[in-house]
């Protein structure tokens, strides 16, 4: 016989001795795993497992780095907005080359022209949020060589030049990242709370299917035991008549389908198994013990303050808000990019050449810049209005797209609020059906012994017997995913108290 029975037939004992329900007992303290795994590396209850993966998971890890990325570019965002300091310049380059030139009298002749030329500078350029406008400080030095029958250098300096740019009716791309940026963070910030408990919510999920395939495994297991002894017992009964051979062939096929049932539980069970393994995680060579987890505490709902808190803490406000804003923006762009557009450029400063470097910055001479260019759109085919409009409409759908949203949102945590409570009842009767059922079947198998029901009966007793038991994990699944999903949506530990809050500073 298979050793993976021998632990089954030691709980047959023990369900014998000490009585109808101490086969769910067993399974709700330990947990399934232990009955057949008799030196397991690692024990994980519900929570345990939710830590590990906060710790350990691939998507803990992906969490994490997304936060990062979004902090960096904030950073970056930041960075604009402080002055920025240059160094520009040319290293000496030669050029010699032959160039055409136009005498007094009309006549071209060919001239020959040998030089170098280096240059360098310096410049701190600040960009001006609220006006769109750009200032800069710079200075530079420019040396020109020429060699012919004598070599001559000539010096140009620039030590100061104050210059400004300001684009008049125009799109300021910084302004609406100062209003934009700050919202993406804080929603990096939510979103990294809300992705740990997304995977609190999917461990919970993988944790319970394990459970139950744990479970269904154990009940093969129980099945091809009982039903192997049911089929020897029948084997006897008819052999001094007792019973008829459809009797005897229906016993058959429940110990054949029961060893068919258990082959499938198995496979099933690896593999879901190497997922939870896989989603936590740890290594495949590592043997687990998962613990059935008892109903949390009761804490009292209120529809109300649940979605105010969901509206505070979920990043999905802050993201509806961010949609707005984003669609303002391009409209506020293609507006100002089909109107009439000028840019105001204007620099003072101090210049002066000199043969000389020693005298290159004596009696330096002023330097000027002044320019306003412009443009306007006056005839287009209705082009410009026409992107204005599609743009504007663009704004009003994304409007009532998240206006929608909102509702959904709304509608959704209601639900949720509303439903949870029925779970934890639904917990409870389940457990009572699990432990009727299972006290049933074992009267019926002790009453089929001694010959007072069919086997049909019998058989029927044993279905509803492992349905009961996987409706009641499936049950504890519902309300354990419930309260999850309560977290996820709030960010707040309703058992304790407060917001569900997490180290972003890494």
């Amino acid at each position: 016989m298979n050793k993976s029975i021998f632990p089954t037939l030691l709980l047959i004992s023990i369900i014998i001795i000490n009585g109808p329900n101490t086969y769910a007992q067993i399974i709700q303290e330990v947990g399934p795993a232990a009955v057949d795994t008799p030196s397991p590396t690692r024990v994980f209850g519900l929570e345990q497992s939710i830590e590990y993966a906060k710790l350990n998971s691939p998507l803990s890890r992906a969490a994490r780095y997304a936060l990062l990325s979004a902090k960096w570019r904030f950073r970056s965002f930041r960075a604009d907005l402080l002055p920025s300091i240059s160094l520009t310049g040319d290293a000496p380059n030669y050029n010699k080359s032959i160039f055409s030139n136009i005498l007094d009298d009309g006549s071209v002749t060919f001239s020959s022209r040998t030089q170098s030329e280096a240059s360098l500078g310096v410049s701190i350029d600040q960009d001006i949020m609220p006006t769109g406008g750009r200032l800069s400080l710079s200075s530079g030095l420019t040396r020109l060589g020429i060699f012919e029958s004598e070599n001559t250098y000539l010096w140009q300096s620039t030590p100061l030049v104050a210059s400004y740019r300001q684009p008049l009716n125009q799109f300021n791309s910084l302004k609406w990242r100062a209003i934009t940026e700050p919202l993406r963070y804080r929603i990096a910030q939510k979103q990294y709370v809300e992705d740990l408990e997304n995977l609190a919510f999917t461990v919970t999920q993988s944790f319970f299917d394990l459970l139950l395939a744990k479970i269904n495994v154990e009940v093969a297991e129980f099945n091809v035991t009982v039903n192997d002894s049911i089929y020897n017992i029948s084997q006897g009964r008819f052999q001094v008549g007792s019973i008829a051979e459809n009797e005897l062939l229906q016993s058959e096929l429940e110990f054949r389908n029961a060893r068919n049932s258990l082959t499938t539980a198995r496979i099933n069970y690896l593999r879901i198994e190497e997922e939870f393994k896989a989603l936590l995680g740890l290594d495949d060579d590592e043997i687990l013990v998962i613990i059935l987890p008892s109903v949390a505490s009761s804490f009292g709902l209120d529809v109300e303050q649940v979605y105010e808190l969901a509206r505070e803490n979920n990043s999905t406000a802050l993201q509806f808000e961010l949609n707005e804003l984003l669609a303002d923006q391009t409209y506020d762009q293609t507006r100002k990019s089909t109107g009439l557009s000028a840019t105001l450029e204007a620099s003072f400063g101090l210049n002066q050449t000199s043969p000389d470097f020693d005298q290159l910055y004596e009696d330096s001479q002023n330097r000027q810049f002044f320019s306003l260019g412009f443009e306007i759109p006056i005839f287009n085919w209705g082009k410009n209005m026409a992107e204005i409009k599609s743009a504007r409409n663009d704004q009003m759908e994304t409007a009532n797209t998240i206006d929608y949203q909102k509702r959904q949102f709304e509608l959704s945590i209601k639900s949720t609020v509303r439903e949870f409570p029925q779970l934890r009842d639904q917990v409870e009767l389940a457990r009572i059906s699990d432990e009727i059922a299972t006290r049933r079947y074992d009267v019926s198998k002790n009453r089929y012994l001694i010959g007072r029901i069919d086997i049909t009966n019998l058989f029927i007793a044993q279905n509803e017997k492992d349905g009961a038991r996987r409706n009641y994990i499936q049950s504890l699944r519902s309300y354990w995913t419930g309260y999850y999903n309560l977290r996820r949506l709030t960010l707040y530990d309703f058992e304790q108290d407060e917001p569900i809050l997490y180290n972003t500073e890494f």
